[in-house]
């Protein structure tokens, strides 16, 4: 992968904005009201400090594997009764410009008295933060009581700006970012495994020995027998995927109490992956054929006598023909498999734990013609003429598919309008015909 040269950040300098705050509290009615600092039951008070240090300011960055700051603090608790002492910890980024994964973070975690329940290390590398305001929930940790004495955990932040071919986005963003520790529960936010980029290319000796696939790989559509990762360029950048055969390739994920094939890696950085079957409470035989490995079925469009329904969407009515090809490809009416999925999403996805780790990267509904990428003339792309698509053309007679997607107009993403369309209800799609072939 090739290395960034150093990014200066052009913005205000960015700031990481660590706050020490201080709770106390009874567990006898686990009620806090108002400004109080510390509030007495009957059978006493128990009372939680926390000294996170003065505030981090960091300036230039450069995309690196190693962290650019770290932060240690503390929680201690104190108290002299039975019940246990809950206390959640959350990262709130008040202010962050960067892309979708451009900012990482790791915890490590001990537990310094032997005291309770520490929130667990991340269990992988590194986890990363989405665009714009985010709350992270890193997890709740417990003080047993009576604790004999101030008892204390200890966590360890590590922030970083990972290498990345995506992070020349970055020049000049900005973010702000704190600590907050307050009493009680909460179910700890998912980190981001799917973003597990090093390891998956760790598998095929890191991005610096992964190779674009050789010449007449692709006259071989259905793949080998090999367990392979080649790499090739997408509209975000360097995209790695998997080729071989299923039984030698290990792309199997689980995520959302559902199993998934890792497709590729995106050029931003993110995982494509494709549904695999389901899989309650993360446990589960990893399916292989047949109807457990679909969500349903579906027809693409159920209209099919026009050129507009090869879209994702289309212009005008089902059943209304089109009359230009710009009026065809107009993204207006969702087809019957995208009605199909995002109601599958709305289900499954929506306003659950896991809908903060899914990414807004785009699904390319190519509908260049042959002609616009060196083939024939053939098809008007609207009405009911004989039309032949750029994906024809790649895999059947130069069979060389390709990762780009050629027009915006066919580039779906949900709120990205730079390299998207921004046209999507739901960020889920369809795997493009070149997809399938690499």
């Amino acid at each position: 992968m090739k290395k960034l040269t150093k990014i200066n950040v052009i913005s205000p300098i960015i700031s990481l904005l660590i706050l020490s705050i201080s709770i106390s509290f009874a567990y006898f009615n686990a009620i806090i009201t108002g400004d109080e600092t510390i509030i007495t039951g009957d059978a006493g008070t128990m009372t939680i400090k926390y000294d996170g240090g003065p505030d981090i300011v960091v300036g230039d960055l450069i995309p690196s594997s190693n962290s650019f700051a770290t932060k240690t603090f503390t929680v201690k608790g104190n108290s002299s009764v039975t019940q246990e002492m809950d206390y959640n910890i959350s990262m709130v980024m008040s202010k962050n410009t960067f892309t979708d994964y451009g900012l990482a973070y790791k915890l490590t975690s001990t537990n310094t008295n032997n005291n309770g329940t520490i929130i667990p290390s991340t269990t992988y590398n590194m986890c990363y933060f989405k665009t714009g305001p985010t709350e992270t929930t890193l997890g709740t940790g417990i003080f047993t009581g009576p604790t004999s004495g101030e008892k204390t955990h200890t966590y360890t932040l590590d922030l970083y700006f990972p290498e990345a071919d995506y992070q020349s986005e970055n020049v000049g963003k900005t973010f702000e970012f704190k600590i907050k520790i307050e009493a009680g529960t909460k179910p700890a936010s998912i980190c981001e495994s799917l973003y597990s980029k090093d390891k998956i290319l760790a598998q095929y000796g890191g991005s610096s020995s992964i190779s674009v696939a050789p010449a007449g790989t692709f006259d071989n559509i259905n793949g080998s027998t090999d367990n392979l990762m080649y790499k090739m360029e997408d509209d975000y950048g360097t995209s790695y995927y998997y080729r071989g055969a299923q039984a030698h390739v290990n792309n199997n994920l689980i995520f959302a109490n559902h199993q998934w094939k890792i497709v590729r890696i995106n050029g931003d950085g993110s995982i494509r992956i494709i549904y695999n079957g389901t899989c309650p409470s993360g446990t589960c035989t990893i399916n292989t054929t047949g109807t457990a490995t679909q969500m349903g079925t579906s027809a693409f469009n159920s209209s099919y006598n026009d050129n507009k329904y090869v879209g994702y969407m289309y212009g005008g009515a089902a059943g209304t023909a089109s009359t230009s090809r710009a009026q065809a490809t107009t993204n207006e009416t969702s087809s019957t498999v995208k009605t199909y999925l995002d109601t599958w999403y709305s289900t499954n996805i929506l306003n659950t734990d896991y809908e903060d780790y899914i990414s807004d990267t785009l699904f390319c509904n190519d509908r260049q013609l042959e002609s616009e990428v060196g083939g024939a003339a053939t098809g008007t792309g609207f009405g009911t003429s004989e039309t032949y698509y750029a994906a024809q053309y790649r895999l059947y007679i130069t069979k060389t598919p390709s990762l780009k997607c050629g027009l915006k107009n066919d580039r779906f993403t949900v709120s990205d309008t730079v390299k998207g369309n921004g046209a999507l209800t739901y960020p889920i799609g369809l795997l493009t015909p070149d997809e399938t072939a690499i």
